[in-house]
């Protein structure tokens, strides 16, 4: 993977993993990056400044965008 860039940033661990789940299905690499001891701290996430942030690849960047997209739309259908 090159260099590192952020897709996305979720209040939660819970949804960065679902996000994180829908790129590994399309065969994106991605990663988590969040402040809160590797899960322990789960539920203090809203109140950490910086967020949970899921990053990927450079190269697939776009495609990442375009996949969270439609989880954004679905979500927001849902609500």
């Amino acid at each position: 993977m090159n260099e590192m860039k952020v897709v996305g940033t979720y209040s939660s661990r819970y949804e960065a993993e679902m996000a994180r789940g829908l790129l590994q299905e399309q065969g994106i690499q991605s990663i988590i990056s969040a402040d809160d001891c590797g899960g322990q701290l789960m539920g203090l996430s809203p109140i950490l400044k910086n967020g949970v942030k899921l990053m990927v690849g450079g190269e697939d960047r776009a495609k990442a965008f375009e996949i969270l997209e439609v989880l954004e739309e679905k979500q927001q259908l849902e609500d």
